[in-house]
């Protein structure tokens, strides 16, 4: 029997290689047989004459499954007959499926430049759009748009502003609020898939990138994968995985006539679009991160967050980030093989840039809770808004949740006074408290926004910072009531925001509020808020206290990050 095995054994291995061959072989010759039936294509989509409209120079741009063909006012987009390994596109009717799921699946982020799909025929031996007889490819038609007002081209050049990452974060959130739910297949967003598919690029970097972090990312990738396994399936079966767009890098996303659109998204993989929501925001954050500063990208997920209230996308949020920043060195590793020695110098560039906001990840210190004190018009808000962008920490805003627990999604609609009672008021102390305990067991540090004028409810923060064993300091905003009551007029009278403090709740705070006790006052930076609140934004008015968070939390608590 053993001899009989020995000589069977080649013969299977030859058999193995030979059908790996056929099957190269068939579908070289599918490939082959799919370009002639385009043969003559390209060169007619980059004549004008093609085109029903003015077309100008057209401007041609390929990426690895197709070509994009700038002619005057728009855009035509062909899938590339080719089989690059995650897809097949040689058939025709493939190709013709793809683009029609295309203009379905963008138009609800990008419904203005997605026209519509056309048909592609020989007439009288031209290839013409719309032509009688049979269809040979089919073009998507959007409308096009100045490259300038591409994120990545924003970001390059330093212009993308707070108003475009406000703009995003809702509408972002505004989709996923929206987005299918139904998902076609059970596994899709489940912890089995995403660790493969993490697994599968850790496994290609490790064997074509040298960088010496990729082993150390690799292992916190499986440690974090095993640790928020429950809780990614529990967010599957919650209904948290969702329709979502799939490929939010800052290349696919524009400033469109005082607008954002997200274009561009994940068509030809159901297993790549319907993810957890968490996966979705986290590419976003992450290529913010990349190529436009943590700033920004802090700002885009509280956004993100104050809009949507799912706080618990932050326990796999940081595996999201760190999955999406490998991907994105891998595309940017396979761009650069056979480039120019200019593009390939760039490309490497560009991986190590993504490795490194990898490693920036799994290496961020410990949570530090902060806790805003001061009286309605004490620039409370605004302020903890911009530290929170210049710390990475969770803004918790007490004006936001306490109309989101009344179900109240637009900030304008005043509240009226039966929401200010004592009852009302402890209720909304104690949302905020289990909304800072999960954020700080996620591992991220939190600024509660509410008044806190009662020791009652800055003990029982203080409280749960001990039992965390994460270190706290309180934030003192103080100013004049002259000043206060001249801020408070000046928001009643402008543009509506999440707070409903009037000159009569600001009366009512300073005759009943507590004053800080010496062991709150060891624990307090006091700021003096009467300048302009532009100087909120700036990094050295917050350095004290940046300092002080990076310095308590150097030595993370394991209980303080365990979930």
């Amino acid at each position: 029997m053993t001899r009989r095995r020995g000589r069977k054994e080649p013969i299977s291995r030859h058999r193995r290689a030979d059908a790996a061959h056929r099957g190269a072989q068939h579908a070289a010759n599918r490939i082959r047989a799919a370009q002639r039936s385009v043969r003559g294509l390209d060169a007619a989509m980059q004549r004008p004459r093609m085109y029903r409209h003015p077309a100008g120079r057209i401007v041609r741009i390929e990426t690895h499954i197709s070509v994009v063909y700038l002619a005057g006012r728009f855009a035509y987009k062909i899938i590339k007959p080719v089989a690059p390994g995650f897809a097949d596109f040689t058939a025709a009717e493939t190709r013709r499926r793809c683009c029609e799921a295309q203009v379905r699946l963008n138009r609800p982020l990008a419904r203005a430049l997605y026209l519509g799909v056309l048909p592609i025929a020989r007439h009288a031996g031209r290839l013409q759009f719309g032509a009688s007889g049979a269809a040979i490819e089919h073009a998507v038609k959007m409308r096009r748009f100045d490259e300038a007002t591409l994120f990545s081209t924003l970001a390059k050049h330093s212009a993308l502003t707070p108003r475009d990452i406000d703009d995003a974060a809702q509408r972002l959130a505004d989709y996923h609020r929206h987005a299918p739910r139904n998902v076609p297949v059970s596994r899709y967003g489940s912890a089995a898939l995403l660790r493969a598919q993490v697994e599968a690029v850790n496994a290609s970097l490790l064997a074509n990138v040298s960088h010496p972090a990729l082993h150390e990312i690799a292992a916190w990738c499986a440690q974090q994968l095993d640790k928020h396994a429950s809780a990614l399936d529990r967010r599957r079966v919650d209904g948290f995985v969702r329709g979502c767009h799939g490929d939010l890098h800052l290349d696919n996303v524009v400033r469109w006539h005082s607008r954002i659109a997200m274009f561009d998204c994940i068509d030809f993989d159901d297993a790549l679009r319907w993810i957890d929501v968490a996966n979705d925001v986290a590419f976003l954050v992450m290529d913010l991160r990349a190529r436009a500063g943590a700033r920004l990208a802090n700002r885009l997920l509280n956004g993100w967050l104050e809009v949507s209230g799912d706080y618990s996308a932050l326990a796999p949020m940081p595996l999201y980030v760190v999955y999406r920043a490998l991907v994105r060195a891998w595309v940017a590793h396979l761009k650069g093989r056979n480039a120019s020695a200019r593009r390939a110098a760039n490309a490497a560039l560009d991986t190590q840039r993504y490795i490194e906001v990898a490693c920036a990840e799994i290496r961020r210190p410990g949570p530090v809770l902060l806790l805003c004190h001061g009286y309605s018009g004490s620039g409370k808000s605004v302020a903890s808004r911009a530290l929170a962008e210049l710390s990475s920490a969770v803004h918790l805003s007490s004006d936001i949740e306490r109309k989101r627990l009344i179900s109240l999604r637009a900030s304008n609609d005043r509240l009226g006074v039966e929401h200010y009672t004592h009852m009302a008021r402890d209720a909304i102390y104690d949302h905020l408290l289990r909304l800072a305990s999960d954020v700080l067991r996620h591992g991220n540090s939190a600024i509660v926004d509410a008044t806190f004028i009662m020791c009652i409810h800055r003990s029982a923060f203080v409280a749960l910072a001990e039992r965390l064993r994460v270190p706290v300091l309180i934030l003192d905003f103080h100013a004049e009531p002259s000043v206060l009551i001249e801020r408070i007029e000046a928001r009643n009278r402008g543009p509506r925001d999440a707070s409903d403090a009037d000159v009569s709740t600001l009366t009512l705070q300073l005759a009943s509020a507590d004053p800080l006790t010496d062991d709150e006052k060891a624990l307090t930076f006091t700021f003096d808020t009467a300048v302009p609140l532009a100087s909120f934004d700036s990094t050295a008015y917050w350095q004290p206290v940046i300092e002080l968070m990076q310095r308590a939390a150097e030595p993370a608590e394991p209980s303080a990050q365990a979930c």
